[in-house]
C-alpha cells in the first residue's frame, strides 16, 4: 500500500482522538474500531482522479472510432461526486458534456464523455476548475472542433454548515472551439440541452 494513503489512516486516527479530547467522543464504541481503515479505503476511491490522471485520460480517449459524423455529441446528466478543496465536504454533480468531431475523423466511444467527467471530479477541486478541465481535456483530442461542459453542483459545505442552503445549486459552464466562435453551433447546443430527454 502506498505511503501516502497510509497517512490518511493515521490522520483519521488523530481526528477521532481530537474529537474525543474536545467533545468526549466515545472511542470505545465498536462503530469506530475500523473507521480509520474505512476512511483510508474510501479516500483511495474518492480521490482516484489524483492518481496517474494523465495516463488514465490517455487510455480513455484512445478508444475512438472512425466516423463521418460532424454534428454535436451530447452526454447529459452525468452523475459525479467530488470533495470541495476548502472544507473537504462532498459535492454532488450533474454534468452535461458535448463535443463536435471533425468529419472523416474519430468519435469517442459513448461512455467516454462520462468517464472523463467522473474521473476529473474525483479530486479536491473547485467546480469552476473542474468545468474548464473537462472542456480542455476534450479539446485536446485531435480533430475536436468544439467542446462544452455545463456543471451543476450541490455543495455540502453550503448544505451542512455556513449558509445552510439545502436547495441551492451552483451552475458553471465552459465553452471552447466552435461553441465560442459560431453562434449557430452554440444555439444548437442550447436547444439540445433543453430538448434531450428520453
Amino acid at each position: 500500500m502506498a505511503k501516502g494513503i497510509k497517512k490518511v489512516k493515521k490522520a483519521m486516527e488523530l481526528i477521532l482522538q481530537a474529537l474525543n479530547e474536545e467533545y468526549g467522543l466515545d472511542l470505545s464504541d465498536p462503530n469506530f474500531t475500523e473507521t480509520p481503515d474505512r476512511v483510508m479505503r474510501a479516500y483511495k476511491e474518492i480521490f482516484a482522479g489524483l492518481d496517474k490522471t494523465d495516463e488514465k485520460i490517455k487510455e480513455i480517449v484512445s478508444k475512438s472510432f472512425p466516423s463521418d459524423y460532424d454534428g454535436i455529441v451530447l452526454a447529459k446528466d452525468i452523475r459525479a461526486y467530488s470533495m470541495c478543496p476548502h472544507h473537504f465536504l462532498p459535492v454532488e454533480y450533474s454534468i452535461d458534456v458535448a463535443y463536435i468531431p471533425t468529419k472523416g475523423g474519430q468519435v469517442l466511444g459513448i461512455s467516454k464523455l462520462s468517464r472523463i467527467a467522473v474521473l476529473l471530479a474525483k479530486r479536491p477541486v473547485l467546480q469552476e476548475k473542474l468545468t474548464k478541465d473537462i472542456v480542455d481535456t476534450i479539446m485536446s483530442i485531435p480533430g475536436t472542433q468544439g467542446a462544452a461542459a455545463i456543471v451543476r453542483g450541490r455543495h455540502f459545505c453550503m448544505i451542512m454548515r455556513g449558509a445552510k442552503q439545502p436547495e441551492s445549486v451552483t451552475t458553471t459552464s465552459s465553452l471552447a472551439g466552435v461553441f465560442m466562435t459560431k453562434e449557430d453551433a452554440k444555439a444548437e447546443l442550447m436547444q439540445l440541452l433543453k430538448l434531450s430527454k428520453l
